[in-house]
């Protein structure tokens, strides 16, 4: 009987305990928290012999064979690294780690202790997953695409683990399962084509990612303020396949020359039984690393997730100065009314492929005159408050509103930039060049991750007739 204990009596904590009741090779022993009275009821809900006030009372217990660390992101490291060397195998919720540094680190204890170590990456372990893992055998991925998203309240901002740094986000929450089906069907590592990010409060609640990798292309999306349904595509030479809800998959479709055809697999037991009982069968056999979810594995995941984060945490100078080239490239010889009213019409047109309606106001400079405004029906009045601030940022510093965000990120002296009283923090707002010189101010408000620079861009690019434009490839934040 193999003996576990339970590091941290969350939620996530109970989910665990009712996965765990169904193997009968294993029982729940024993659970660690700092709150004696929870723990109480924790223990009234899911019986064990013992509780420990502490987590290292639990570790120096030498009845536990096993334990599940079920703490926030930002201390799995620590509590993983002290199991292991008090010799206790140990699952770890997702993310195991922060980042590729620490879980390498925790993977060197694992091979140097010979404790077995696993991420509790249960999408992995699920019978539907392992169906198509099976039908993908021999086949050439050359395209996956993963997208895990929900809605947390702004209200519990700062509440909770998942939105305090360091360790909050969604790219380390949610990101990490569409992170995992990546791996596993994409070959090298990553190269980011494009990032589109948002941030509230200092916490990534939105993150889209392009990647290339060896074998093809991936796309990550992932969310705290959208609910879009949960997907993953994976597609090869012959066939698609799509999955619903990726993290805990049972049904997805293979789509081909036959047609469609749904499978539905589902779950043995509950969606946590399938991964606590290969934990447990690799502990009876001896074995100190899973061939499913496999230290290089969870490395690597850790890693796909570094590389998008790069992108809104790490500028350069070669960023603004690619902003610099889309203002050299989208110039026209002369600009009026008449070429204000065209360009104004494109951006609406284009607008009706973003997932939320915009607001546009074309400027001359001369005069300050409106040679163009729009809104949708669901702009609010503030919206002109933001293109006001997009477009004095254009004209106080003669570039597009998010070349200051990227020049001064880049070189640290943003906040210093800031207090000098120039206005505009995100993209929106682009100056519109002539043979004349500055002559009027584009500006778009509405849309989120940069998006709105991007709007513009590719208004611009259609209405002179340009094919190729050059993109940031980090986001625009």
């Amino acid at each position: 009987m193999i003996h576990w204990g339970i590091i941290g009596a969350g939620n996530i904590a109970a989910r665990f305990s009712t996965g765990l009741s169904y193997d009968s090779s294993a029982s729940l022993y024993t659970i660690s928290g700092r709150n004696e009275e929870k723990l109480k009821a924790f223990q009234v809900k899911f019986p064990c012999e013992k509780i420990y006030i502490g987590h290292d009372a639990l570790l120096d217990d030498p009845t536990v064979d096993a334990v599940y660390v079920a703490l926030p992101h930002v201390m799995h490291k620590e509590w993983v690294i002290k199991a292991l060397r008090a010799g206790k195998a140990v699952l770890c919720e997702k993310p195991a780690a922060l980042n590729e540094e620490e879980m390498k680190e925790i993977a060197e204890v694992s091979k140097e202790t010979g404790v077995l170590f696993m991420e509790a990456m249960k999408s992995r372990f699920e019978p539907a997953y392992l169906k198509l893992k099976e039908l993908l055998e021999g086949q050439k991925v050359t395209y996956t695409e993963a997208s895990v998203t929900f809605n947390f309240p702004l209200e519990y901002f700062g509440k909770t683990y998942h939105t305090i740094n360091p360790g909050g986000g969604c790219l380390l929450d949610s990101g990490i399962y569409c992170a995992s089906v990546i791996a596993d069907f994409m070959e090298g590592k990553p190269e980011v084509i494009r990032t589109w990010a948002n941030q509230y409060q200092g916490i990534d609640i939105y993150v889209k990612s392009e990647l290339k990798f060896d074998n093809g292309t991936a796309v990550l999306e992932t969310a705290m303020d959208r609910a879009v349904p949960k997907k993953a595509v994976i597609r090869t030479e012959s066939m698609t396949i799509e999955i619903d809800d990726p993290h805990r998959p049972s049904v997805f479709r293979i789509i081909d020359a036959n047609g469609t055809e749904e499978i539905k697999v589902p779950y043995e037991h509950d969606d946590f039984y399938p991964e606590i009982h290969h934990f447990n069968q690799l502990l009876e056999k001896g074995i100190k690393e899973s061939p499913v979810m496999s230290l290089e594995d969870s490395i690597r995941c850790a890693m796909i997730l570094d590389t998008i984060r790069k992108g809104f945490t790490e500028y350069s100078e070669e960023d603004a100065q690619v902003i610099e080239q889309q203002e050299q490239l989208l110039r026209y010889s002369s600009f009026g009314a008449k070429d204000a009213l065209r360009l104004g019409n494109r951006i609406v047109q284009l607008a009706q492929e973003y997932d939320r309606g915009v607001s546009v106001m074309i400027s001359r400079v001369s005069d300050d005159m409106t040679l163009f405004a729009w809104a949708d029906d669901s702009k609010a009045k503030r919206n002109e408050m933001y293109i006001s601030m997009k477009k004095q940022s254009v004209l106080d510093s003669g570039h597009a509103s998010i070349w200051p965000y990227l020049r001064y990120k880049a070189d640290g002296s943003y906040e210093e930039w800031l207090r000098d009283g120039v206005h505009g923090i995100s993209g929106g707002g682009f100056p519109i060049f002539t043979d004349e010189g500055l002559t009027a101010v584009l500006c778009v408000s509405g849309l989120h991750e940069g998006k709105d620079h991007e709007l513009m861009v590719r208004a611009l690019a259609d209405d002179l007739g340009i094919g190729q434009v050059p993109f940031v490839t980090k986001a625009l934040i």
